[in-house]
């Protein structure tokens, strides 16, 4: 539904929500580990399938699909993936894994929604063809149909489309003693696959690497660490920060951030220093202390944090004279074409924004926006959020054409708007 968005002011102390990234690792590393060590924990298995309240839409996707697994005895397994990208392509080779691991021969069927369908796995399509899996888009049922039987080995995936599908690959091997993952080529967002490598080993699997060739030793059952303990999300951190310096008189403290995290949207940290604002750290939190325009231009490489692109343009648009953001190809391809998307929302408020050779390149600038011109957030929760941005940049009110979208990554996000001087209705 439609909401009208106005921030007259911020005054947020407040502890910041688990990263989902490192979330989605930690729920299927613990379910791998946790089949490994062939214990019958109902409070763990209860901890991997059952969603909670604070579970965005993506989370609660990859705990159906480890649910969908755990209670499988064959045949056709439904996977519901929802508009996760994260889980489809994580859990194709983990459930793949899964079944030859325990014996079981059948399909998983995976239904993804949105624009999902349409997002590119031809790579981890055609690595995984060659130990034995297919896999089908079958459009008009909506399905992705994932058969055969796995066969161990070495498995070869070029890298400069998605880090997701060596990560996915990478965990999966946990259950494939006799298997490697071999890099081909430069790895895209090599820092989320620093995370998964992270991730690996806070619970106790050692990743080996020699020659981009990768493999992982798992400790003896008896040394398995299966607790979930999961630091603060930096993307949901780079949002409410971005909030907070676009605020020019507001208050913003964020508890639960771990300072040395694998998270490269950290990143934010060095653009909004870049930007002229000055933050204060004490242990995990991060507070705003003084604002101020940053003259001079800025080039920005966006390779390892695309996600935090959208809100890295408007405070390059509110606080520089001119910005660079290189290697923004992949937002293309997200839940919405997020450059377009981008370009969009900021010239609907008088910035100068546009693409060229892979870089979106951002200019200063408001003018009056119409409030009956519906924001288009094309279903996008990064656009959604993005609009509040805006809001708070311009002081205008800005009407998104859909708030609903924001679940998919921040659930609750407007009940926390509210409860600051924010008017979200």
């Amino acid at each position: 539904m439609n909401r009208d968005i106005t921030i007259k002011n911020i005054d947020l102390d407040y502890k910041v929500p688990a990263s989902k990234s490192v979330l989605h690792r930690e729920l299927i590393i613990s379910f791998l580990l946790y089949v490994l060590s062939k214990k019958d924990d109902p409070d763990l298995t209860d901890k991997l399938t059952t969603p909670l309240s604070s579970d965005n839409k993506d989370i609660e996707a990859t705990k159906a699909c480890i649910k969908a697994l755990l209670e499988s005895e064959g045949g056709d397994i439904i996977m519901n993936c929802n508009e996760s990208g994260s889980t489809l392509r994580f859990m194709i080779s983990v459930g793949a894994a899964y079944l030859y691991h325990k014996g079981i021969d059948g399909r998983l069927i995976f239904l993804p929604k949105g624009k999902l369908m349409d997002r590119p796995i031809d790579q981890l399509e055609e690595c995984l063809l060659r130990h034995g899996i297919s896999i089908e888009k079958d459009r008009d049922n909506g399905q992705l149909i994932v058969s055969g039987k796995l066969t161990e080995g070495v498995f070869d995936i070029e890298g400069n489309i998605s880090s997701q599908y060596i990560s996915g690959l990478l965990m999966a091997s946990i259950l494939l003693p006799e298997s490697k993952v071999r890099l081909i080529g430069d790895l895209e967002s090599k820092g989320y696959f620093e995370l998964t490598i992270g991730t690996l080993e806070s619970k106790g699997v050692n990743v080996d690497e020699d020659d981009n060739l990768y493999s992982v030793k798992v400790p003896s059952t008896d040394k398995i660490s299966l607790d979930l303990d999961v630091e603060g999300d930096w993307s949901s951190a780079a949002f409410l920060l971005s909030l907070g310096a676009l605020c020019k008189n507001g208050k913003m403290t964020l508890h639960g951030l771990n300072q040395r995290s694998f998270q490269k949207d950290k990143f934010i940290l060095y653009i909004l220093a870049e930007m002229g604002i000055i933050l204060d750290f004490s242990n995990d939190s991060i507070t705003i202390t003084e604002r101020r325009r940053s003259a001079g231009r800025l080039i920005l490489d966006a390779r390892d944090y695309p996600d935090i692109v959208p809100y890295v343009a408007v405070l390059a648009a509110a606080f520089k004279d001119g910005t660079q953001i290189m290697n923004v190809e992949r937002l293309k391809f997200k839940e919405c074409d997020r450059v377009e998307a981008t370009i969009e929302a900021l010239r609907g408020v008088g910035a100068s924004c546009e693409y060229r050779d892979g870089s979106l390149f951002v200019d200063g600038g408001i003018r009056e926006r119409d409030k009956n011109e519906p924001f288009k957030t094309y279903g996008d929760h990064r656009m959604a959020q993005t609009a509040c941005l805006i809001a708070a940049w311009t002081g205008k009110t800005i009407n998104i054409d859909n708030d609903e979208c924001i679940s998919k990554s921040f659930p609750g996000l407007w009940e926390l708007l509210e409860g600051t001087e924010v008017e979200a209705k």
